[in-house]
């Protein structure tokens, strides 16, 4: 039985292959956003967001991703975005308004694909 690979050269578009690098690279955001569970830590990132991201020793990348608020680019260094949820959350986007950045869409955007349509 061959061995079944991925070519990551004909992935679907939107589809963001997480290597085992990239995953050691988004460890330190992962650990962030799930810390942020705890009452403390979503009080001590909203205080000084530089200090917390220091405290974790984030790279400058996964740093300056945040500050710019790019959850989809966090999200293709590595960070798992069930995790990240908890950071978007805590900067005020949401999930919906994450999902419309992922998708390159305003909210309102985002939202009108959402709708149901009442059948």
């Amino acid at each position: 039985m061959a061995g079944r690979q991925i070519d990551p050269d004909r992935l679907p578009h939107g589809t963001y292959l997480n290597t085992g690098q990239n995953a050691m690279q988004g460890l330190k955001v992962n650990r962030l956003c799930y810390d942020l569970r705890k009452q403390s830590e979503r009080d001590a990132f909203l205080a000084d967001p530089e200090a917390r991201m220091q405290h974790y020793e984030l790279a400058e990348a996964d740093r300056e991703l945040i500050r710019v608020r790019d959850w989809l680019g966090l999200v293709k260094r590595g960070a798992n975005v069930f995790p990240l949820l908890r950071l978007s959350q805590l900067c005020g986007d949401g999930l919906a308004g994450t999902g419309a950045q992922m998708r390159g869409q305003t909210l309102e955007q985002y939202l009108a694909t959402r709708q149901a349509s009442g059948k």
